[in-house]
C-alpha cells in the first residue's frame, strides 16, 4: 500500500490595479513518510509561506520543487522557497527550464508591474530533469510533456500508485480557462493535452487553477469541464459578432465560474486574431 499523501494549497484570487483579476494558483505537496515534493510554488509572499508551514508539518524533508510550466505564477516562489529549504532540488522538464531561463528577465518586469510590487521577485531557475521521474520515498512520479495548454509545453507530474496527476495549467476546477496566449490551432493543441491526462485514468486531478473548495477527484468538474469549455469556446469564437457577445455566450453557458477577467481577456484576443 502506498504511504504518499496529496495535500493542495490554493491561493485567493488576486484582484489587479486594471481592474481586472487573476486566478487561484494551485501548489501540491506529494508526502510520503519521510520525504516529500512540491509540485509548482505561488508568486505572493503569504502564499508561499503557507506553502512553507504545509511542507513543516507534515515533518518531511522536501527533496524536490517541480514546475509544471514556464508561466510565473507557477515558479516566481522558487526563490524564497529555496532560502528555507535549501537542500531542495527546484527541476522543471528541459524545454520548461529553458523557457524559464529565456524569459525569467521580462518576467521579473512584467509582474513588477502587473502587481505593483506586490508580487515575488525571482531569480532563481529551475535545472533540467534528467529523464522523466522523481521518486518520493522510492515511489516513483512521473514527469509528461503534454503540450500545448494556455502555453505551450506544459507537462503534468503523474502519481501512479494513488492515480493522480498533478495537472498544472492543462486542467482548471471552476475558474475561466485562460485562452488568451493561443489560438484556434493552439486551442485544438490543448484539447489533444487534456486527453492524454484523461489517458492516465486518474482518479485525482489537481487543477492549476481552481475554486478551492471544490473537490479534486471530481474528474467531470476538472477534465471534462475544461475540454468541453475550450470546445465550447471554439465554437462560439467563430459565431460570435464580438467579444461582448462572445463573453455572454460562454458566460450563459458558464455563469458560475471564477475568474471573468480570463473570459474577457480571451474573448477580446480571440476576435482580434479572427478579424486580423
Amino acid at each position: 500500500m502506498t504511504g504518499l499523501r496529496l495535500d493542495v494549497h490554493t491561493g485567493p484570487q488576486r484582484e489587479l490595479d486594471n481592474g481586472g483579476s487573476f486566478s487561484p494558483t494551485t501548489s501540491t505537496l506529494i508526502a510520503g513518510p519521510t520525504q516529500s515534493v512540491l509540485v509548482d510554488t505561488q508568486f505572493m509572499a503569504d502564499d508561499v509561506d503557507a506553502v512553507i508551514a504545509r511542507v513543516l508539518a507534515t515533518g518531511t524533508t522536501l527533496t524536490t520543487i517541480y514546475v509544471t510550466h514556464a508561466h510565473a505564477d507557477h515558479y516566481f516562489g522558487l526563490e524564497r522557497l529555496l532560502e528555507r529549504f535549501p537542500k531542495a532540488r527546484p527541476l522543471a522538464a528541459p524545454v520548461v527550464a529553458a523557457e524559464i531561463a529565456a524569459g525569467n528577465h521580462t518576467a521579473r518586469a512584467r509582474w513588477a508591474e502587473m502587481f505593483s510590487g506586490t508580487a515575488l521577485d525571482n531569480r532563481a531557475i529551475p535545472e533540467p530533469l534528467d529523464g522523466d521521474t522523481i521518486t518520493v520515498d522510492g515511489e516513483v512520479l512521473r514527469a509528461i510533456v503534454v503540450g500545448q495548454a494556455d502555453i505551450p509545453n506544459n507537462t503534468v507530474l503523474h502519481v501512479p500508485s494513488i492515480a493522480a496527476v498533478v495537472a498544472g495549467d492543462v486542467i482548471y476546477n471552476g475558474i475561466n480557462p485562460f485562452l488568451a496566449e493561443s489560438d484556434s490551432d493552439g486551442w485544438h493543441a490543448w484539447l489533444a493535452s487534456i486527453a492524454k491526462v484523461a489517458e492516465l485514468e486518474p482518479r485525482i486531478v489537481i487543477a492549476g487553477h481552481k475554486r478551492p473548495e471544490l473537490p479534486d477527484d471530481d474528474l467531470a468538474a476538472s477534465v471534462q469541464f475544461t475540454r468541453d469549455y475550450i470546445a465550447n469556446f471554439i465554437t462560439e469564437a467563430e459565431a460570435a459578432i464580438g467579444s461582448r457577445d462572445l463573453v455572454e455566450r460562454m458566460q450563459r453557458r458558464y455563469p458560475d465560474l471564477g475568474n471573468p477577467s480570463a473570459l474577457i481577456l480571451s474573448a477580446v484576443t480571440a476576435l482580434k486574431r479572427r478579424r486580423s
